[in-house]
């Protein structure tokens, strides 16, 4: 079973909870800023549970207000927020909505937000990388910032499916967590239906689903790059960039990225028997030290430790 990591302010100065929490959360969530509100002091904790191509986070706060701003090296996920205590206001992608207990909302990190928790909360998110997305659910994006009641219908499932997913993994408890990954883009598919009459432009998005392929289909190769992606797409490296910029990233970024998740899923099952030298020049990277920054900026554990299997747990900033 992986290990699940965990976070708080409890034994961190109230003076260096915000700075603390800041740094926590731009690393583990997306690229947002925390402002508490209210005289008591700010706490805070996060847990996060990995899984083969997704990650569940769960932070917890005293009343704040949170915004954001989009970043290359984060916009390659999308995530999905469940309101698991308390009430939150979010607006994002032009759209504001009140989310109660069991709702959600998709929401995507190459857009800003504006967060605001009057109350003590208790989220849960789902981070979705954004390739499997584009490639499973192309619609999925334009779905952002739109409420999803987790009252009825196929939002109710999906509600109570990942609320009683989280129960279970603080408990320590339910064998069955280890299959999620075989079930959760099914219970996507059920609550994000593709539209009758998809909007959009149909060129990009099957340009966009070509490049995905391709990205998967090279990304070993450590001499790929944006103007093979060009040529393979019949384009020009421009129009490369036009693709990747209205996802808020960069063809390196992305790039980087797939081979970090590729090279984690390796060192995860793989475990001990793995080489991590072997294992980064297998997914494309020609610098072991180069390898070994980035996935320690991706993944906030170094390599080895990752292969061990052991979290990082950082419980206080030094004075």
């Amino acid at each position: 079973m992986a290990v699940l990591e965990e976070l708080n302010t409890r034994d961190v100065a109230p003076r260096d909870r915000l700075p603390f929490w800041n740094e926590v959360a731009q690393r583990m969530i997306a690229p947002i800023e925390v402002e508490a509100i209210g005289s008591a002091p700010f706490q805070a904790s996060i847990a996060r549970r990995r899984f083969r191509d997704f990650e569940l986070i769960s932070p917890r706060s005293s009343p704040a207000r949170i915004f954001s701003s989009p970043h290359p090296e984060r916009a390659a996920a999308l995530n999905i927020q469940i309101q698991h205590r308390g009430r939150t206001t979010n607006h994002t992608a032009g759209r504001t909505c009140v989310l109660e207990e069991g709702d959600f909302l998709v929401y995507d990190p190459s857009r800003p937000l504006w967060l605001a928790l009057d109350e003590p909360t208790q989220t849960i998110v789902l981070r979705l990388p954004l390739a499997t997305v584009e490639e499973r659910l192309p619609h999925l994006r334009a779905m952002a910032g739109a409420r999803m009641s987790g009252a009825s219908g196929p939002g109710a499932i999906f509600s109570s499916v990942m609320r009683n997913a989280w129960a279970q993994i603080e408990s320590g408890e339910g064998d069955w967590i280890d299959t999620l990954p075989d079930v959760i883009w099914p219970l996507l598919h059920m609550t994000f239906p593709e539209p009758a009459d998809p909007q959009g432009d149909d060129r990009r998005a099957i340009l966009r689903r070509e490049l995905f392929a391709i990205v998967d289909a090279e990304l070993c190769d450590p001499d790929f790059d944006t103007h093979r992606i060009a040529r393979r797409l019949g384009v020009s490296p421009r129009y490369v960039q036009i693709l990747f910029a209205e996802m808020a990233t960069t063809p390196t970024a992305f790039i980087r990225g797939r081979r970090l998740e590729l090279a984690a899923r390796r060192l995860g099952s793989e475990g001990p028997s793995s080489s991590i030298t072997d294992v980064a020049y297998a997914v494309g990277f020609n610098d072991l030290s180069s390898f070994c920054r980035a996935f320690r900026l991706r993944f906030d554990v170094s390599a080895r430790d990752y292969r061990a299997g052991l979290g990082r747990r950082m419980e206080r900033l030094d004075s």
